[in-house]
């Protein structure tokens, strides 16, 4: 199953090491790359004077944008043929597009970041088209469905692979941050009958994922008995009209009984439901007998689904705070393990080994929990396999401290970057010792600031003209609100830093978060609904009510006015950085890669694509079968 290359490389590379040699210079070196993937940010576009559009790109490269509009810069970063353009860039009068001919250090630069990028085509096998059932795919929207469908097969297939390498079958299958557990349900199911172990710290969703394995028919569904209320009737001979009425009310007294009160019946269909009420319907009176109420069936019903029990799913709610899953597996496969204390501490340093054989996936789980699954296989003697897909690369932590900068009046002012820069956290970026020990002109040890990390999981191939039109405003009007927000004195004027790593608390961005489709009709509908976020800040809410709440729509027109020429140019910046961050992507997956490489207890390792990237771009998959 195993690919022929470990990494879904162009055919320029025949060496993974050359590869990797290669991807470090350029990410370590290249002054253009370190300013696009963490050396800028977008709220400091409008801001700094010059603008950023001036002081980052060349000259030569802002004359060729000026004669092309954005789409079509778009075609040439991600679509055109550029192998013709680099042979003839230094041809005079030549046009493209008709336009100016790209400057031959903007080809140069379109060529590296795509010889350096990962592929990302992904081929499903023909032999295996086979749907997700409805009551299994519950839940899912169409991305999921495509997740889930196309990663369920792979990791099917390659535990076969595991089980015919190694010689021993896998009896678990453990997911990491299972969440509502599409991935675990589907391969708990059929065809595929795995025992899976699903990992969540979050209780609700562990709650919801149980409420769903019963729709699938993995789990029955507990027999839950209604109550009713039966109000006493009294056996006094006034509370009814005839003596005769009176005696029916009455019935025999029950052997525990001591009085002739009446007990509560049950109720039958002949009964009028007058004094008869669901428990949440009313509160009880004293009096009151509560008993089990059974509706009457009044005809034969149909019999439930019949459960699927050749697969099964374990829920262990766990906060993974490392890679170390050796108690939680014996806790699921061997569930008489004994308790807490000196007894129990004896029993377990005789207890032999596992026998658990296990892999250990993720689909798309967040930040450093992808490492620990990737650590996982080095930490446990029960794991044998991993398939590891992450998502949310700004989530990762900085295990070598903080990132350094080529220019550093372009170091954009935000607190997360010294926040996330200087943790020196062990569980995070870089993993491989490669990595650790890589050594440049400009820097020691490999390292990406979270601006750069953020930028990696871009899809840039993936807009269309509506898609990016949609960005390139929303943007803009951030980049101008920040603007206005400098202007009235709300925050501070940026200036050039005395030191890059002090956590100066008056110059916090204030955060926007999502709005509304509706607020991005125009620059003033996206100042107001900002604006009422923006009020409720701690520190500057105040002063956003006093200096931009009060501003009028003429005002804010006349902002747009004065710096509507400026979304070109953040627009055509945008479009650098997420094509850039193509290789902010590749340099984190490879460093996963590298890690297993590393270890001696590793006998294969690879990465490919395991999904559409248009259905879901974050598709590569990191492998590792222990020897």
């Amino acid at each position: 199953m195993a690919p022929i290359h470990p990494l879904p490389l162009s055919e320029e590379w025949k060496d993974p090491d050359e590869y990797v040699q290669a991807l470090l210079s350029f990410a370590t070196e290249s002054v253009m790359f370190i300013n696009l993937c963490g050396g800028v940010h977008i709220l400091d576009f409008l801001t700094r004077e010059p603008d950023l559009y001036a002081t980052l790109l060349p000259e030569d490269w802002r004359a060729f944008f000026d004669q092309h509009d954005i789409h079509s810069t778009l075609q040439l970063l991600l679509r055109e043929d550029i192998g013709p353009l680099c042979d003839s860039a230094e041809t005079t009068d030549r046009t493209w597009n008709g336009g100016a001919f790209p400057p031959a250090s903007l080809l140069e630069y379109i060529r590296n970041v795509r010889r350096l990028t990962l592929l990302r085509d992904f081929t499903p096998d023909p032999k295996n088209n086979e749907r997700l059932p409805r009551h299994v795919a519950v839940g899912m929207n169409k991305k999921k469905t495509h997740e889930v469908e196309q990663f369920s097969k792979y990791v099917a297939s390659l535990s076969d692979t595991v089980n015919e390498r190694r010689g021993e079958p896998l009896s678990h299958i453990v997911d990491f941050g299972s969440g509502q557990n599409y991935l675990g349900r589907t391969l708990a199911s059929a065809p595929y009958h795995k025992h899976i172990i699903a990992i969540e710290r979050k209780h609700q969703y562990i709650s919801g994922a149980n409420r769903m394995d019963i729709h699938a028919r993995l789990a029955k569904q507990e027999k839950q008995k209604n109550m009713y209320i039966k109000k006493q009737r009294k056996k006094c001979l006034d509370c009814t009209d005839t003596p005769e009425l009176a005696e029916k009310v009455e019935t025999p007294k029950t052997e525990t009984e001591d009085s002739t009160e009446n007990v509560a019946e049950k109720p039958t269909e002949d009964d009028d439901n007058e004094n008869t009420f669901m428990l949440s319907e009313m509160s009880l009176e004293p009096d009151d007998v509560v008993v089990p109420f059974e509706k009457p069936r009044p005809h034969v019903p149909k019999p439930p689904p019949e459960i699927d029990t050749r697969g099964h799913v374990s829920y262990i709610e766990h906060e993974i705070q490392d890679g170390y899953l050796e108690p939680i597996i014996d806790h699921v496969v061997d569930p008489k393990t004994p308790g807490n204390g000196t007894e129990a501490e004896s029993t377990q340093s005789e207890k032999k080994p596992s026998d658990a054989r296990v892999m250990v996936v993720s689909l798309h789980s967040c930040g450093n929990l992808v490492h620990h699954g990737v650590r996982s296989l080095t930490l446990n003697p029960s794991v044998v396999a991993i398939a590891m897909i992450g998502c949310c690369y700004n989530l990762l932590t900085e295990r070598l401290g903080p990132a350094t900068y080529k220019l550093p009046n372009l170091r954009p002012l935000h607190p997360r970057l010294k926040q996330t820069g200087d943790s020196y956290d062990p569980h995070g970026f870089p993993m491989s010792k490669l990595y650790e020990d890589y050594e440049s002109e400009t820097i020691k040890g490999m390292k990406l600031n979270i601006t750069a990390r953020s930028m990696g999981v871009q899809a840039p191939y993936n807009w269309g003209y509506a898609d990016s039109e949609g960005f390139f405003t929303r943007h803009f009007y951030r980049a101008l609100l920040q603007r206005v927000l400098v202007d009235r004195g709300v925050v501070p004027r940026p200036a050039i830093p005395t030191d890059l790593y002090k956590n100066d608390e008056s110059q916090i961005a204030l955060i926007v978060g999502s709005l509304r489709k509706a607020a991005f009709e125009s620059f003033t509908a996206y100042v107001r609904a900002a604006t009422v976020k923006l009020s409720r800040d701690p520190t500057r809410g105040d002063l956003v009510k006093e200096r931009i709440t009060t501003m009028s729509d003429e005002e804010f027109k006349q902002y747009e006015k004065d710096y509507l020429h400026t979304r070109k140019n953040l627009s055509v910046v945008w479009s650098l950085m997420a094509f850039s961050a193509q290789v902010v992507e590749a340099v984190i997956v490879v460093d996963r890669w590298q890690f297993l490489r590393e270890n001696d207890c590793v006998k294969e390792c690879w990465v490919e694509p395991v999904f559409e990237y248009g259905e879901s771009p974050r598709n590569l998959a990191v492998i590792g079968i222990k020897k």
